[in-house]
């Protein structure tokens, strides 16, 4: 019996290296919603030094399971999507579930997924 396929657990900031249709795991942070379109968009900065990189996720599919503080600004958030090609330019994800990330430490965090994807 098969299933769908498993998310890759990536960096928010090499989400525009993956293909469209690639499900994936990813860290960030909420810089703003768009109730209209039920659209988040996310930021992270890893490494520290590096500018930030922004990610429009839809969560109109999960938007019941999202929780109204999942909102806010400056909140923390694990997404599991699918990456999508659109004809307006940066990076958008059709969220599938998402949840608070807590307290994170983010330089280990990103440590972590460095060498995770490191090690294949």
């Amino acid at each position: 019996m098969s299933g769908p396929p498993p998310s890759r657990l990536v960096l928010l900031s090499a989400l525009d290296t993956c293909a469209k249709g690639d499900k994936v795991r990813f860290l960030g942070c909420v810089d703003e919603y768009v109730v209209e379109d039920a659209t988040l968009c996310l930021k992270h900065r890893y490494p520290a030094s590096a500018p930030p990189k922004t990610a429009r996720v839809n969560v109109r599919h999960v938007l019941e399971s999202v929780k109204a503080r999942e909102l806010d600004v400056g909140s923390w958030l694990n997404v599991i999507g699918y990456v999508e090609l659109r004809k307006e330019a940066g990076i958008f994800v059709q969220a599938v579930a998402v949840w608070d990330a807590g307290d994170v430490d983010l330089e280990a965090y990103g440590r972590a997924v460095d060498a995770r994807n490191a090690a294949g």
